[in-house]
């Protein structure tokens, strides 16, 4: 009777010490002695939002059309090809890149007759308004066809004091940057230079995209800290800084924005050097993406200090959070970035 009181004794100690340490690792910050009102917070909002990413990608998990974010979010060069096979319309221009003979058509009689003395000079083809006109075999390639004629995306009179309300989305996870297969679709170098850079020709070292992308920033302040960022997005990026405005749960000490650059993650060689073969510029190129505290939010780590407050303000005003990328896209985690998405894919249904 004394060992079974003892067994029951034993095992009622461990059962309270598994309890004790579930409702730690819950409620209580690793070091922190008391329950931490953030660590609740984010417990139950981790909840709510896995039970709608499960939903969101239970159907693209069950598919065989599988894509691989890991290159498609870093921009790795491996993925162009990816990109360019499922993205690019009948419309967009392709710069070619070899010498392109021109064929000449055998049914084309030369405008010289035998008869003609080799002192004199002959005359010069002037093809009729029947003719095919062909390129000169000296020429290096095909003189590229004008594009159509399209309405610029970005609008010339905007600046940081226009009044634009942004639309504020309820329900962030289901917009089609967080759903898989729908998220490469308008997650490519091509999406952002039409939106962002005016659909400016890809030249060297991307001269003209920068040109653009130059022409078109301004600044912002969130929590202190002030971030340079594209005038299409500022309307966005403002609204998560009057969001937080009387935030005072997290101190921002770093915060980097726009800086043209090759993608961190997918160059060869130096990441600044946009003149390198392969190098792809991402989001931040375009000042639709920020970093906020790197040193406490790692690329590639799964522990990290970033409030939910801060993750639902950028979230409610277009932005994705790379802190989803683990559980959503099966990516690399990235709880520092965020970039604004919602303009470059509300017309992907």
């Amino acid at each position: 009777m004394f060992i079974k009181k003892q067994y029951k004794i034993i095992l009622a100690i461990v059962i309270s010490l598994v309890f004790t340490l579930a409702i730690t690792k819950t409620f209580f910050f690793d070091g922190v002695p008391k329950i931490n009102a953030e660590k609740i917070s984010r417990t139950l909002k981790n909840i709510k939002d896995n039970i709608t990413i499960f939903k969101n990608t239970f159907a693209y998990r069950m598919s065989s059309n599988k894509i691989d974010y890991n290159q498609v979010f870093t921009d790795q060069p491996a993925s162009i090809n990816f990109v360019a096979k499922h993205t690019l319309s009948p419309t967009d221009f392709i710069y070619p890149t070899e010498i392109i003979q021109p064929t000449i058509e055998p049914t084309i009689q030369p405008t010289i007759e035998p008869t003609i003395q080799p002192t004199i000079e002959p005359t010069l083809f002037k093809p009729t308004t029947h003719s095919r006109v062909i390129p000169s075999p000296t020429r290096r390639m095909l003189t590229p066809t004008k594009r159509p004629t399209r309405k610029p995306t970005r609008l010339p009179s905007l600046t940081p004091t226009e009044k634009r309300n942004p639309l504020f989305i309820q329900d962030p996870l289901n917009q089609p940057y967080y759903n898989p297969s729908k998220a490469y679709l308008c997650y490519t170098p091509a999406k952002f230079i039409e939106v962002y850079a005016d659909d400016a020709p890809i030249n060297s070292c991307y001269k003209s995209i920068k040109s653009n992308v130059d022409a078109n920033l301004t600044s912002v302040d969130i929590l202190g800290k002030t971030i340079t960022v594209h005038k299409l997005a500022y309307p966005a990026f403002k609204a998560v800084a009057n969001e937080l405005k009387n935030f005072s749960g997290y101190k921002i000490k770093t915060a980097y924005a726009y800086v043209f650059r090759c993608n961190t993650a997918a160059s060869t060689g130096d990441s600044w050097d946009v003149c390198q073969p392969g190098c792809v510029i991402g989001s931040h190129a375009f000042g639709i993406a920020v970093d906020i505290n790197e040193d406490e939010n790692c690329f590639g780590c799964s522990t990290y200090t970033m409030p939910m407050k801060i993750v639902d303000a950028f979230e409610s005003y277009g932005f994705r959070w790379g802190g989803r990328y683990k559980s959503i896209f099966n990516s690399t985690i990235d709880a520092m970035h965020f970039e604004y998405m919602y303009d470059l894919c509300k017309d992907i249904k």
